[in-house]
């Protein structure tokens, strides 16, 4: 448990914890973002649309942070098009992408309702791909972001 877990209006002044292992190499957590060497991943859904990606090197495991030379991790994020309160439909397929769901971020706006687990449909599937765990207000037209090892194209997740 943590304290933005305990506390959720501590998520206006500090980022939900972030496991840096699993995202691109450089990527850092804001309060409501994610950048990836600077780049804010929600600015860069606002100009491509979802769904998008954004790959990056891996950090190598028990490295401290150091960007691997040959391996991948790509970013997906994609739009919530359906949300009941056990489950939400993203715009993206992410049946068959590995996601680390534990890892996932609403982007584009800070809430302080609490996290609640919420099974994740894709785009084109009826079956959960996996279970997320998000603030219990996420609505249509909020933003996720989730990191997946390996490099992913656009066509893929589309």
């Amino acid at each position: 448990m943590t304290l933005t877990a305990l506390l959720p209006t501590l998520r206006a002044s500090i980022p939900a914890p972030f496991d840096a292992a699993v995202w691109p190499a450089g990527s850092a957590p804001t309060l409501d973002d994610v950048t990836v060497l600077a780049m804010s991943v929600g600015r860069y859904a606002e100009i491509c649309g979802t769904p998008c990606v954004c790959t990056g090197p891996a950090v190598i495991p028990a490295s401290g942070g150091v960007a691997s030379a040959v391996l991948s991790t790509t970013v997906v994020v994609a739009t919530v098009v359906d949300a009941t309160p056990d489950t939400v439909r993203l715009d993206a397929c992410a049946a068959g992408l590995d996601a680390v769901w534990r890892e996932a971020r609403l982007l584009g706006r800070v809430s302080h309702a609490y996290d609640e687990p919420f099974a994740v449909l894709d785009a084109h599937g009826e079956e959960p791909c996996g279970t997320v765990v998000l603030p219990g207000d996420v609505r249509v037209g909020d933003r996720i972001a989730f990191p997946c090892p390996g490099c992913h194209t656009v066509g893929e997740v589309r």
